[in-house]
């Protein structure tokens, strides 16, 4: 099966980008997926910060990005070829270069903490309410698509929508 990425980053109190996809390939370890996975976030990384280098908000300091996988992070850190991730194609890589170069600081979270897995992961409601309440998300109440004030049976029905705070 392909594993599914997810990332979320946040400037000051309000999230300015996310995403959630399937990974192109099948990975064959939970290292190989997460490493994929924290590739994509670096990636996301440096376009974000050439957007706002270009908006004369330049960001110089290093940018940490969680990672609850340690396996991918000591992979992403030591350029060393090993023999075990020689399957992992070359581009992804990248990490490695974004490491060094110094973009980025890849760090370990624990998998509690992880607030990246609301896009990737079905969670029970404690660990929905604690990630939408650390992505700053609210219910949002729809009114009557009937143009009416009472709520009805129909009305009832309408899913809840979510709202940045």
């Amino acid at each position: 099966r392909r594993s599914t990425s997810g990332f979320v980053f946040s400037l000051g109190n309000g999230a300015i980008s996310w995403s959630s996809k399937k990974q192109p390939t099948v990975s064959l370890s939970s290292t190989e997926a997460e490493y994929r996975g924290a590739v994509v976030a670096a990636c996301e990384v440096v376009w974000l910060k050439r957007t706002l280098k270009d908006l004369g908000v330049p960001i110089k300091d290093l940018t940490p990005l969680y990672c609850d996988n340690m396996s991918s992070i000591y992979l992403a850190r030591n350029p060393v070829f090993h023999v075990q991730t020689k399957h992992i194609e070359v581009h992804y890589h990248f990490i490695r270069e974004r490491v060094l170069v110094g973009d980025v600081d890849l760090q370990h979270i624990s998998t509690n903490l992880q607030t990246a897995d609301i896009f990737t992961k079905a969670l029970g409601a404690d660990k929905l309410w604690q990630f939408m309440t650390d992505l700053r998300l609210t219910i949002l109440d729809l009114p009557s698509l009937r143009g009416s004030t009472e709520e009805t049976t129909h009305n009832a029905r309408i899913p809840q929508l979510w709202k940045s705070a």
